[in-house]
Order: structure tokens, then C-alpha cells, then sequence
């Protein structure tokens, strides 16, 4: 995703970075944008903290920066609006409401602002959604598929939504290694996740599971990367479309 950044010709003043974690992806967008505004939210109070400790520039840069903030917010309802572009890595896939939090994010920004975000797709960990898991009690969430989330960015008012995806596997030595990095990415809420912890027969048993016939242990994700714009005309409704005041004066200026 930060490798389109240069592509486009919007400079935003201010940016959002929704879910920003600890912060990896406000340092991309600093670097691309030195001058603009740069404002995190994460739902997290530990991971907010962690990304505010990580921006703090040295001091002889903080006159040449732009400020930095990370706020604790929901994903859904960013705690400003205004923004020029809204970047959001990987986030998608905490929303109980993927309706309601592109309309949250619809909000926030201004006419012709940037949109630009990357999820899971339903092919994202199918590796452990064999029947013999399954028996292990392991419950994998249902990703959204991208031509799904294309629609709810239309139906939500966004225009141009352009998806595209592409499938990473990750090869780990063994089941071990395979199990603590997922532990690192969380999990989307699942209502039939197990509550309680695993015996280490249980445990033993999962990582036999996972392994393929050379031992390893092979996971694959895929990843949908997406972008779309806050138009300035509303989409037409019951025969009624809106405009902006200032672009019916810059139509009547060009006649």
C-alpha cells in the first residue's frame, strides 16, 4: 500500500491513520508527508501509548515536522474529521460492522479525500479450516470478500473503490513457530472461539495438525488492498442529486 503513496498527486494537510497499532504506518505516511498533520486512533490504550511513544521526533526535528497525535478511539467513529486521505492497515477485519465503518469513515473525511486500506479475504489462513482441526476446536473467522467490500464502499458513498489482492504464504520450521507468530497478529472477534486455555495434549496435538509432510508448516494470507474517494457530489437518490455550492459556481465560472 505505501508503495502507491508517490502515485498520487494529492499532499493532504491531514491524515488519518485508523488502527494504526503502534504506529508503523504513521512513520510511512510521515515520510511520504512531512509537512501534513498526522493523526493515529487505535481502540487499544496500550498500543495507542506505544505508537505516541514512537512518534516523539528528536529535537532538532520537531520544528521541521508537522505534529504527530495518536488518540484512543473506535475504529468506526475516528475522534475528527476533515481528513484529506484516511489510511487504514488491516483493520477491516476487527469491525462487527463493515457497513457502519466505512460510513464512519466516509465522515471523516472531506470531499474528493482518499480512502486507502488493506483487509484479509476469505482465503486468508485456510490451511487450518481442515475437518481435522476443526475437531481441535480451532475456529477460523470468515473474511470478507473483496467484491463484497467494493459494494459497501458504494453503497456507503464512496466512488471509484478500485480492489485488487494478491496470496502471501508464510513458511514456519514447525507448528511451534507457526502458532506464536499468529499470536502476535490477534485475532478477529469469533463467537465461537474456545474460552478457556489448552492442555499441553491439546496443544501438542494442534501443532501435529499444522505440520505438512516435510515437518513444516505452511500458512497462507490473503491480503486485499483497496482504495476509493469521497465524492463531491452525493450519488442520486429518489431522483435527487446534491452538489456542492462551491462546485455549482465553479460550473456557471467555466460556462
Amino acid at each position: 500500500m505505501a508503495e502507491r503513496l508517490p502515485l498520487l498527486r494529492l499532499q493532504p494537510e491531514r491524515a488519518l491513520d485508523v488502527g494504526c497499532a503502534w504506529g508503523d504506518g504513521l512513520a510511512l505516511l510521515r515520510r511520504q508527508y512531512p509537512r501534513a498533520q498526522l493523526i493515529g486512533v487505535e481502540p487499544a490504550a496500550a498500543l495507542a501509548e506505544r505508537a505516541r511513544r514512537a512518534q516523539v521526533p528528536p529535537r532538532l526535528l520537531r520544528a521541521l515536522r508537522a505534529p504527530t497525535e495518536v488518540r484512543v478511539g473506535a475504529l468506526h467513529a475516528p475522534p475528527c474529521v476533515g481528513a484529506q486521505m484516511l489510511w487504514s492497515n488491516l483493520a477491516l477485519p476487527w469491525a462487527a460492522d463493515v457497513a457502519e465503518l466505512f460510513a464512519g469513515w466516509h465522515a471523516a473525511l472531506q470531499p474528493d479525500g482518499v480512502l486507502m486500506f488493506t483487509s484479509f479475504g476469505p482465503d486468508t489462513l485456510r490451511e487450518l479450516r481442515t475437518p481435522e482441526l476443526r475437531e481441535l476446536g480451532v475456529r477460523v473467522p470468515d473474511f470478507i470478500d473483496m467484491h463484497d467490500v467494493g459494494d459497501l464502499l458504494i453503497a456507503q458513498g464512496f466512488a471509484e473503490p478500485v480492489m485488487d489482492m494478491e496470496i502471501v504464504r508464510l513458511r514456519y520450521s514447525d507448528g511451534a513457530a507457526a502458532l506464536a507468530e499468529l499470536a502476535t497478529l490477534g485475532r478477529a472477534p469469533h463467537a465461537a472461539a474456545a474460552p478457556g486455555l489448552r492442555t499441553p495434549r491439546s496443544w501438542r496435538l494442534l501443532q501435529q495438525a499444522l505440520r505438512g509432510a516435510d515437518g513444516a508448516v505452511e500458512i497462507s494470507f490473503e491480503l486485499i488492498y483497496g482504495h476509493a474517494y469521497r465524492p463531491r457530489t452525493v450519488v442520486a437518490r429518489d431522483g435527487i442529486a446534491t452538489f456542492a455550492v462551491e462546485q455549482l459556481r465553479g460550473t456557471r465560472a467555466r460556462r
